[in-house]
């Protein structure tokens, strides 16, 4: 599906059918993930929930598009219709994104969630895993928290976007650590400076510590039984820390641009079209050894302010090489296609394991 004779194969646009530029984007982007695309080609059915399993139309929708872009030589622009409409079908069913079916512009990384979240629900099934690790090392309590996600609802999208995220809180009070591990499918980073900064620097800052004025220790201030006259033990200062444990296939960045104010960050950006993650990772986990490299793929970018604004694309080709802005219905290359535009308005960030 993404090798070809044909350049053009796949740089197909998308119409843009009333304020869904943000959808338009997104899905630009995700269908240039090759592991996603790939299996979607060869493998989807023997996924997707059959019959009239509603948890499934979103799933059926996105392969019906894609199947239809990447059988499409450009110059040319798909109408997604049909994918708009299941997509909405899906969000009536979806309380915490319901707000989504109103016709006008959304964030684009709340449709990538929830896309992401649909293709999940529309495959998973129980999967059997077997933890053999030493019950006393912070591997097995990674491992144990991994097969509680992933065990009662398995699907090939964890494989291809889904981490594991180290968190450990220690009380200052005597020094005792306490870790748990939470799966994530997009990693959100902040912005340490106002002006500029680079990913490197927005990983940094987003996995600093968090200190804590009063935190209930466990081991030194634990709650007294119920019904007991045992006054409540004093509470020690503590510092959180977080840390990646394992890394998916397909890394996906957010940038933190939109605030709860309702303002948007119009900080500068840069990052590298190869960036190592190995120095985020906990101490224990075992992939610290593996050399953990990802390589720039696409972007979501957004131009304009938090109340009106236009998103686009930028998406290497996986035929060509080069780099090419999806706007709309409008497929282009970006000056000598060599690399993509970062700066003031790159948003979402798509990158690969290499």
């Amino acid at each position: 599906m993404l090798t070809s004779d044909d350049p053009k194969k796949g740089q197909v646009g998308l119409a843009n059918v009333g304020n869904t530029c943000y959808l338009n984007s997104t899905l630009q982007a995700l269908r240039h993930v090759p592991d996603l695309s790939v299996f979607f080609h060869k493998h989807s059915d023997q996924w997707i929930h059959k019959g009239d399993a509603k948890d499934a139309v979103l799933c059926r929708a996105y392969k019906d598009l894609i199947t239809s872009l990447w059988s499409t030589s450009g110059p040319a622009c798909i109408k997604p219709a049909g994918f708009i409409h299941y997509f909405k079908e899906a969000l009536q069913i979806c309380p915490t994104y319901e707000h989504m079916i109103a016709p006008q512009q959304h964030d684009s990384s709340e449709a990538l969630i929830f896309i992401l979240e649909q293709l999940h629900e529309g495959m998973k099934k129980p999967l059997n895993i077997n933890v053999i690790a030493d019950k006393s090392s912070p591997n097995y309590n990674a491992l144990m928290a991994w097969k509680e996600k992933v065990a009662p609802e398995y699907s090939p999208i964890v494989d291809y976007f889904y981490g594991l995220m180290e968190v450990s809180v220690t009380c200052k009070g005597c020094s005792g650590v306490s870790c748990r591990y939470e799966p994530f499918n997009v990693l959100k980073v902040g912005f340490p400076n106002t002006k500029a900064s680079t990913l490197e620097q927005c990983v940094d800052y987003e996995f600093s510590a968090e200190e804590l004025d009063e935190y209930q220790c466990d081991t030194c201030s634990p709650d007294p039984a119920a019904g007991s006259s045992v006054p409540k033990a004093k509470r020690h200062p503590g510092s959180v820390q977080r840390r990646i444990w394992r890394l998916p296939q397909n890394l996906i960045v957010i940038l933190k641009r939109f605030n709860p104010n309702g303002s948007k960050s119009q900080a500068d950006f840069t990052a590298e079209p190869h960036q190592k993650f190995t120095k985020w990772f906990a101490a224990a986990s075992p992939e610290t050894s593996k050399v953990a490299n990802y390589t720039l793929q696409s972007t979501v970018d957004h131009h304009g302010s938090a109340n009106m604004g236009h998103y686009v694309a930028q998406i290497k080709s996986p035929i060509t090489g080069k780099w090419l802005i999806y706007d709309d219905e409008s497929v282009q290359l970006i000056k000598d296609g060599s690399a993509a535009l970062l700066g003031r308005h790159s948003y979402i960030l798509f990158y690969r394991k290499q």
